[in-house]
């Protein structure tokens, strides 16, 4: 799917709210899969607990995070952590400009 750049804008903006990261994300969606992708590698190599509050806090389905652990490389479960994690905050971003619209 094709998400606008003002959608993109918005998620990255959350996201890095969320992830209380210093710096910008970027607003290219493969680009900020793969910025998310690499903290997500971080919290599962040093802190797991902050990772599932995270997931938690977005919302994330826990049938989803189940089938995106099953992955065979730590890198591979970060990357598909990270596309649940964007997926659902533009999902979110779109719900909130549809309703702002009203």
């Amino acid at each position: 799917m094709t998400y606008s750049p003002a959608l993109l804008a918005s998620a990255a903006r959350q996201l890095q709210r969320v992830f209380e990261s210093e710096h910008r994300l970027p607003t290219q969606e493969n680009d900020l899969i793969q910025e998310v992708s690499r903290m997500v590698l971080y919290l599962l190599r040093h802190n797991l607990n902050q990772l599932l509050h995270i997931l938690y806090r977005i919302d994330v389905e826990e049938r989803k995070v189940k089938q995106a652990m099953l992955a065979a490389s730590e890198d591979e479960v970060a990357e598909n952590i990270a596309r649940l994690i964007v997926e659902r905050e533009l999902l979110k971003a779109q719900i909130r400009f549809r309703y702002s619209q009203n």
